[in-house]
Formats: C-alpha cells, sequence, structure tokens
C-alpha cells in the first residue's frame, strides 16, 4: 500500500471531499430509488430516471473517481499533480453542477436552467482534463495505464459535450438521428468510454498491486485497450448513422476487449501471493462477478429474437442498471476501503511511522460494517435487478431499501475513517 501514497500525492484535502460528497449523494439516490420506485418501471427515458442517473453518474461515481484520481495519477505516472487549485475548482463546479442538472431534470426543464447546469459540468470537466494531461506531460514514465486512464478523460470529454448536445437539442432540434439513438450514443459514450476504459487502467495497476501478483502477461491488457477503443469508435459512427452491422461489430469488439481485462484479472488472481483478501477486495471481485450480467444483457438486446424486443424497455433499463450500480459503484465501494484509508491514516501517522506503534489503515474502518454492507448490497441488487426486469414495484421498494440500508454503512465508514485522530 505505501505505492498508493508517495512524496508526489497531493494534500488529503483536496481527495478527501470528494468521497465525502459522493457518498452523500450516493445515500440520496438510493432514497430516492426508495421513495420513486416507479422510475425503474415503464421507459428508461422519463424525467426522474435521468435525474436519478445524472445524480449517481456525476455525483457519486465520477466525483469520487476524480478524488481518487488526483492521489493516484501521481502515483502511476510518478509526477506531481499539476494543480491543486484546478482540482479545488473542478470540486466545486462539479458539485454545483450536478445538482443544480439534477433538479432540471426531475422537473423536466428543458430550457436555460438545464443548459447553465450543463455548462457548470463541462467546466468541472475541462478543468479535470486539463490537469490530467497536464500532469501526464511532465511524466518520463509511458504505460499502458496511462494510455487508458489519459484515452477515459478524452472519452469523459466527449460524453458531456454529446450531452450538452442532446439538451440543446430537446429544445432546438438540429439533429436528424432520432433523440433516443443519440442518448445512446452520450450513455456508452460515458460508460464504457470513460467508466470501464478508467477501471481498466486503474485496476490494472492496482488490484495485482493489492494481490500481490507478478509476471503478468500485459499483451492482454494492450489488446484490451485497442479493441476497447476501435470497437467504441465503431459504435459511436454506427449508431449515430443508424448502421446495424456496425453496431454487432461493435459490442462483439467491445465484449472481447473486456474479456481480454477479465483475464488479466484472473491471472493476477490465480499469481496471487496474498491468499487472502480483505474486505475491500472481496467487494471487487464482487463487482466484476457483476459485471458478466450487463455483457450478457446487451449480447441479448443487440441480437436478440423479437421476443426481447417486447420487453426491450425493461432489459434496457435492467443493463445500464447492472452496469451503473452492480458494477461500477460496487467496485467503487470496493476500492474505498483500499484508498481512503491509507490516505488519512498517511496524513495522521506520517510523522510517527517509525516511532512507536501504529494502527494499520484497515483499523481506520469498522470490517464489521463493511461486511454487513456487502451483503445487504447484494440482497438490494439481486432484488432491483428482478424488479425492473418483472416490472414489480414491492420488489424494486424492497430492493431499494436494502440498498439505502448498505449504504448507510458505507457513509459510517467513510466518515469513522476521515474523522481519525491519533490517541
Amino acid at each position: 500500500m505505501q505505492q498508493v501514497a508517495s512524496q508526489n500525492t497531493p494534500s488529503p484535502a483536496i481527495v478527501i471531499p470528494h468521497f465525502i460528497f459522493g457518498g452523500f449523494v450516493w445515500l440520496f439516490v438510493t432514497v430516492l430509488l426508495f421513495l420513486f420506485p416507479e422510475t425503474l418501471i415503464g421507459h428508461y427515458f422519463n424525467p426522474k430516471l435521468l435525474a436519478i442517473t445524472h445524480l449517481l453518474v456525476l455525483g457519486f461515481i465520477s466525483m469520487v473517481i476524480f478524488g481518487a484520481l488526483y492521489q493516484l495519477i501521481p502515483v502511476i505516472m510518478e509526477v506531481k499533480l499539476y494543480s491543486e487549485r484546478l482540482a479545488v475548482l473542478s470540486f466545486i463546479f462539479l458539485a454545483i453542477g450536478t445538482l443544480w442538472l439534477a433538479i432540471s431534470f426531475w422537473n423536466f426543464w428543458l430550457g436555460t436552467s438545464m443548459h447553465i447546469a450543463a455548462t457548470w459540468v463541462l467546466l468541472a470537466v475541462s478543468l479535470f482534463v486539463v490537469n490530467v494531461f497536464a500532469t501526464g506531460r511532465t511524466t518520463q514514465k509511458k504505460s499502458i495505464q496511462n494510455d487508458f486512464i489519459q484515452t477515459a478523460v478524452v472519452w469523459l470529454l466527449f460524453t458531456i459535450v454529446a450531452g450538452i448536445a442532446l439538451a440543446i437539442n430537446l429544445t432546438y432540434p438540429f439533429l436528424n438521428t432520432p433523440h433516443l439513438e443519440l442518448l445512446k450514443l452520450h450513455a456508452h459514450a460515458g460508460i464504457v468510454g470513460w467508466f470501464i476504459q478508467l477501471i481498466m487502467g486503474v485496476g490494472s495497476k492496482l488490484l495485482p498491486m493489492f494481490m500481490v501478483s507478478h509476471q503478468l502477461n500485459a499483451k492482454k491488457l494492450q489488446a484490451a485497450y485497442y479493441l476497447v477503443n476501435i470497437g467504441l469508435v465503431v459504435a459511436m459512427a454506427s449508431i449515430f448513422l443508424q448502421f446495424q452491422y456496425g453496431i454487432w461489430a461493435s459490442v462483439i469488439t467491445v465484449a472481447i476487449g473486456i474479456l481480454a481485462f477479465l483475464s488479466y484479472l484472473r491471472e493476477a488472481y490465480d499469481k496471487r501471493v496474498k491468499k487472502w483478501l480483505d474486505v475491500g477486495m472481496k467487494k471487487s471481485a464482487f463487482s466484476f462477478l457483476i459485471l458478466t450480467i450487463p455483457i450478457g444483457l446487451i449480447l441479448l438486446l443487440v441480437f436478440g429474437s423479437a421476443q426481447v424486443d417486447e420487453h426491450i424497455s425493461p432489459l434496457a433499463t435492467a443493463y445500464g442498471f447492472a452496469l451503473l450500480i452492480g458494477f461500477v459503484s460496487a467496485l467503487i465501494m470496493g476500492q474505498t476501503y483500499k484508498t481512503l484509508p491509507f490516505i488519512v491514516w498517511l496524513n495522521v501517522y506520517r510523522k510517527k511511522i517509525g516511532k512507536g506503534k501504529t494502527p494499520f489503515p484497515k483499523d481506520l474502518y469498522s470490517e464489521k460494517a463493511a461486511t454487513i454492507q456487502l451483503w445487504a448490497f447484494a440482497f438490494g441488487f439481486v432484488l432491483l435487478l428482478g424488479g425492473i426486469v418483472f416490472q414489480k414495484e414491492i420488489v424494486l421498494q424492497l430492493g431499494a431499501l436494502a440498498l439505502v440500508a448498505s449504504v448507510l454503512f458505507y457513509n459510517f465508514n467513510i466518515l469513522k475513517i476521515v474523522l481519525h485522530k491519533t490517541k
């Protein structure tokens, strides 16, 4: 874990607020799902579901990723972060823009309000992109992880620009492609280009490090990188041009790329020196098992029969839910227990290292609460996924209640970690 913090890493005051804000937004999202389970029934293009989705994607997932990357990029690239001031401004703009955008979607304010909110988000992302690339320019270390991270950031910027174009198109139509097809373009640029590709880049560095795995086949990562990006470019062009054969080819290409990455992780697991996995790694392993569900669902949606077409809306919602909540959110919660405790531990005990007994980073949180959180999340995820597929509101509400409980334990541990003081 010493590699997660080095002389290049920024002040914890830059990183920690991202985890706190993200944790509370994540809790708010689960409460909204409990109070309004009907948002997951029917067509996925509805104001409340759009509001909840953007809260989740920007306010929790991207917010925590920004904070974690400010800590991890200096480690992976072996240089200092270009600007802590830009990181602070990006945090403020993203927080304001996310909340404003969610309110605009909830009330379906398609005009000026939504455009202003989207502009705040664009400013936040632009500052983040500048910080990442300016940091990358100073590094002498070239690696596939750097390529994954910087390419993912480009896809993030593309996703935001595409989202703004969609918001303008709703008010002042100027695009010929059907809006729902453009929504698929926007969503997959974010999910595959930003989230999954970033997870590949950071995960290929951190997960083998946490498991103490060596001599892994890097060609699998290179294959994953090129296959995912080639497939994604083909998908964007094919969706925009409504070229069905291109969409089929892109889905297969991206799926093979993801499987190449999973094969790399399986190899890391098989060659691990550290046989026992802590609760953070168990959560991460669980999230990668979940990833097989959306892969199966997208193949079903693209290559399915006429019977699948009759149930395309709930299956599409289940696909997005399994990816964003089942895979990405679960992975972020798992990796929170690997990064945040060490960041706080190093800040609190930096001057005491080697001078006396100190607790371990894992002692900063409650493993019992983390274990309860894992099981509550698994129970809630299964119920919610079943409720979406079979369109059962009571099942959705029970699943959302379990998720609320899970995220309460997650936030309890976040606060326990960040409020830790020396005894």
